[in-house]
Formats: C-alpha cells, structure tokens, sequence
C-alpha cells in the first residue's frame, strides 16, 4: 500500500471529531425505554474485551483501565482528542526554557465525597508512581520528571521528584528536559491522577480492588464493580458537573467477540467493535477509526538462539515477509499491512508523521523481496557456521486467542516457504506474555504490539532504548540511544522529530524487530448515542461528554 492511500485512511478515521451510530440491525427499544423513557436516566452500556485489572492509577497498564480511570479522576489537564481543556488546574503558566510548570488548581475542585482536591493529592500520587517500592508496571512515564528515572531506579531518594506542592492549590513540576507533548500526556494517563494518601494507606495493598475502596475527582464515580460488570455513574461532586450528560454508564467484560456482536444486535449494548471475521459483513454498518495501534513481532536479540542476534537474519525475516498477503490471511484485511514502528497518524512538522516522512523509502517492502531475503539469510548461514536453513529452529510466542493463533500461523507458513527455515509456535494466556513472558525475555520471537501514551513519536522509540524497561527485545544501538537523547533536549521542533525519524531509521535497518500491521477498529454505536470520542493515544473511546438523544 502506498503512503497516500495509508495517509488517506488514517485522515478518514481521524479527521471525524464525533461519529454518530449507523443505523443496525435489531431493536434497542426495549433498553431505552428502561434507561431513557421510563427512568429518565441517560445510560450507555458497551463490553470490554480485557478485563480492567486495576482501578489503582498506578498499578494500571491497559487501555481498558486507562478509559474508566479518565472518567472517574479529575486529571490536572484533560486531553479531548489532542485538544488540551483545563480540568483540576483551571490555569498554568510555563517558564521560558520550558523546564518548570506552575499549576494552579480550581478552589471548587472536590472529591466525591466533598473534601477538596489539593495539590498536595498530585505529589502524593506522582511520587507513589515512580517510587521503587510501588513496582509501578507504568512507572517509566513518569522519567520526564526531575530526577524520575533515577528514583525509579533507586538511585535518588522519592522526595527528589521535581513536584512541590507549594500550597493547597499551587502545584510546581520542573521537567528533566523540555516535553512538548507534557500537557498532553498528563490529561490522558491516568498514572497522573490525584490520590487521597488517607484513602491509599486506609486499604493497603486492597486500594481500588473494589468500587467503594476508593474516592473519585472525575466526572464519573464507580459504583460497582462485581462480577466482570463496571457501573459508573455522575459525580455530583465534580467542579463542571453541568457539561455531563451522562447519568450512568456500564462497562461488562464479554470475552467471546461472538457474543459481545449479539448482545449489541439484541439491544443490550450501544456499542461494539466489529470481530474481524465480520467485517466484510457490516462494512456498509459500521464505522472505522485507525485507533493507533501499530501490531509486530519482538525479536529477542539476546536469547539463547544465537540467530536472532544475527542482524542479516533478522533482515531476512523482514523481507520474506508479504505483509499484504499477510494482512489478508491473518486479519481478512481489516488492518493497514505496516512496515515501520511509529504510528503514521501523529502529529508531526504541521502535518501528519506519515505525510512528513516516506516510510516506504527506507524500510521493507510491503510485497517481500524474496531475493534480498535469501540474500540475507546466505549472509547469516555463514556468518554462524549454518550449512541448511533446514537446520535453524526459531519459536514464536503469543497469546492463546484464536486470532493471535491465526496471525502466527500465517508467519510460520510465509517464513518457512520463503526461508526453508523451521518455526515453532508457543502460546501462552494474554496475562503472562506481558506479565512473564516480554518482561523476563522468555521467547524468542514474540507477537506484541503498542500504543501511544501520547502524541509523539518518542512513545513507540522508547521502546528500543537501551536502558526503557519496556526494552523486551534487549536491544542495543547507541546510535539510536544518542538520538533519543538529543531529541529530549532539541528546542527545534522540526529538527527534533528528524532526529526522532532517524532513530526509526537506524531501528529498522537492523531488523530490530518484524512490523506487521497498524490497527483498524470497525465499530457500531446506537444511533440515538452521540458525543463520544475517539483519540489514537492512552485511550480509544472517550464517553466523558457522551449523551443520549429521546427518540
């Protein structure tokens, strides 16, 4: 696929700030009738397709915890789409070098149970983020503080952390490096949130395990959270209480696609993301959204299979691979075939990252290349002393759903066929490939993928910095170090982000790992539900301001 017609789908699914339901298939009157025309009450219901681990901002990692923790927390900013709003903070000013930021919090900012919000709440929570002794999974968003990385290290001591509260309503956050994408990030991540200290240290190690085990500053408050079902509903509390519509909003966790498709068929859900395997079948129902999403496969360069250290035979990994014919065997071609790591619809030079830069000039083509392939993987044989390719084994690991099976599987064919090489495949439940498997380098080769936290380029590169903890593959280049460093400290915007594309360069052409695909999210939405949103960084679907129309 060329770069126009990828830029031109991304432009379709991002340009839309709201998108209004199509009209489906089965009645929605009999639960309207229930939240809407008999109670009164403005209602959504939807299904998540992972289970919310954790309401603890802090000990939270997934998309699914990030979407209720933006509704139930009144962050310093909040991020509507790239748009930054005030929240908490009702103003704050920046210094010249762009190093320290002065919050100033609304005097009417109150938690849900009336007693106020403080900026003392916002050191207690960054500094419980990045302290050692939290074992935050998250805990490397927070490195752009003063002094974070080093306390996340346990080399500086937590009241380092360049956040002071210097009164109840005065927050000062001094910056390790200029950020510009920080005010961004901290209204999108919930890792940012406020918390009570009294309400942390009253439940222990049990704070957030349930709804009433917590407090809330957000629009929204969680009420229940029993049996794989979320209710929230409005905070009466919350300081811009009027601009919501909603009075309550329930999330179920519905693990079989299947059954979330007929639920939303049968009225009970007023949204729901299309299985792949019924695309084809709603494509005139549904709506599209590139959700930012970029899918690959981890290469662990330092595991025990001495090829995959080999870098001409992780080049060769790369261009046997067909990703167009991949995208149609593994994903029924729903998802953007993709040959680079930086998710092509950020904001980058006044334009998107994808117009700024051609990807297709300095990475894999997307139909293979078979010859340079045997080129490679010849190069690789006699560098380690390898007569057949018949004689290298590599294992790909991944999760145990059946569409992960299938991408897998499609691998395992192309880079046998097209290398003479064996592949096995290994799978594992979705909690431990990134609970065990990724973090503790147990795989050789490994289906994953990531998300922007924000709206930058650095979120998806951090990834093959040397010393990030999210580093799975071990990978090393101080090249691309040295860029990632610089580009913290580059006051020029433009040159910066070309610092940041020559990281990926440098990324790409060592085969640091194989890029499949960037997501594309096919969804329904009732036709009577408007307002919600939908954003390519920490979040996808955004119901804040959602509202309910009377038929």
């Amino acid at each position: 696929m060329k770069k126009k017609l990828l830029a031109a789908l991304l432009a379709t699914a991002m340009t839309v700030t709201m998108f209004a339901g199509c009209g489906t298939p089965g009645s929605k009157d009999s639960k309207k009738d229930d939240s809407s025309a008999s109670s009164g009450k403005k209602r959504i219901t939807y299904t998540l397709r992972e289970d919310l681990p954790s309401m603890d901002p802090q000990n939270s990692n997934s998309i699914s915890c990030a979407t209720a923790e933006i509704c139930t927390y009144a962050m310093l900013t909040r991020n509507v789409e790239g748009e930054i709003k005030p929240d908490a903070a009702e103003s704050w000013d920046i210094s010249d070098d762009g190093l320290t930021y002065t919050f100033h919090l609304r005097k009417d900012a109150k938690w849900s149970d009336g007693e106020p919000i403080t900026a003392a709440d916002f050191e207690y929570s960054w500094k419980r983020l990045v302290n050692p002794e939290t074992a935050s999974p998250y805990a490397f968003i927070g490195d752009c503080l003063k002094n974070g990385q080093a306390i996340e290290q346990g080399k500086m001591d937590v009241e380092e952390l360049g956040v002071k509260a210097v009164d109840d309503t005065t927050l000062e956050v001094t910056l390790e490096h200029p950020t510009s994408y920080f005010l961004s990030l901290i209204g999108s991540s919930g890792q940012f949130a406020p918390l009570r200290q009294d309400i942390v240290e009253k439940y222990g190690t049990d704070f957030a395990a349930t709804s009433e085990k917590n407090v809330y500053s957000g629009p929204f408050v969680m009420t229940s959270s029993e049996d794989n079902v979320w209710t929230f509903e409005k905070n009466d509390n919350y300081w811009d209480k009027d601009s919501i519509n909603l009075d309550k909003c329930e999330l179920n966790y519905v693990e079989n696609t299947d059954t979330q498709l007929s639920m939303y068929e049968a009225g009970d859900l007023d949204y729901v993301q299309v299985p792949t395997a019924y695309v084809s079948d709603y494509k005139d129902k549904a709506d599209v959204f590139a959700n930012g999403n970029v899918d690959f496969c981890y290469i662990n360069s330092k595991s025990d299979n001495p090829v995959l250290g080999n870098k001409n035979f992780r080049l060769a990994l790369n261009y046997a691979l067909n990703r167009n014919d991949y995208n149609k065997l593994a994903n029924a071609d729903t998802f953007t075939a993709f040959n680079g790591l930086v998710f092509p619809g950020l904001q980058a030079k006044g334009t998107t990252y994808g117009e700024a830069y051609d990807l297709n000039s300095y990475s894999y083509p997307l139909d293979g290349d078979q010859d340079k392939a045997t080129e490679y993987l010849n190069a690789a044989m006699k560098e380690l002393g390898i007569a057949n390719a018949s004689d290298i084994t590599v294992e790909v690991v991944t999760t145990d759903a059946d569409s992960s099976k299938r991408i897998v599987e499609t691998l395992q064919e192309q880079w046998q066929n097209a290398l003479g090489i064996k592949v096995k495949i290994r799978q594992v439940t979705y909690a431990d490939i990134y609970g065990k498997v990724f973090p503790e380098h147990d795989y050789e080769i490994g289906y994953g993928g990531w998300g922007s936290d924000y709206d930058d380029p650095y979120s998806y590169l951090e990834l093959f910095k040397s010393d990030s903890s999210y580093n799975y593959s071990q990978y090393e280049n101080p090249e691309v170090d040295q860029l990632l460093i610089a580009s913290q400290d580059e006051p020029d915007t433009d040159k910066r982000m070309d610092e940041l594309n020559q990281a990926e360069q440098d990324i790409l052409a060592d085969g640091a790992f194989v890029p499949l695909q960037a997501r594309n999210i096919y969804y329904m939405l009732d036709d009577d539900t408007t307002g919600i949103n939908f954003y390519y960084c920490s979040l996808n679907i955004d119901w804040v301001y959602a509202d309910v129309n009377a038929k």
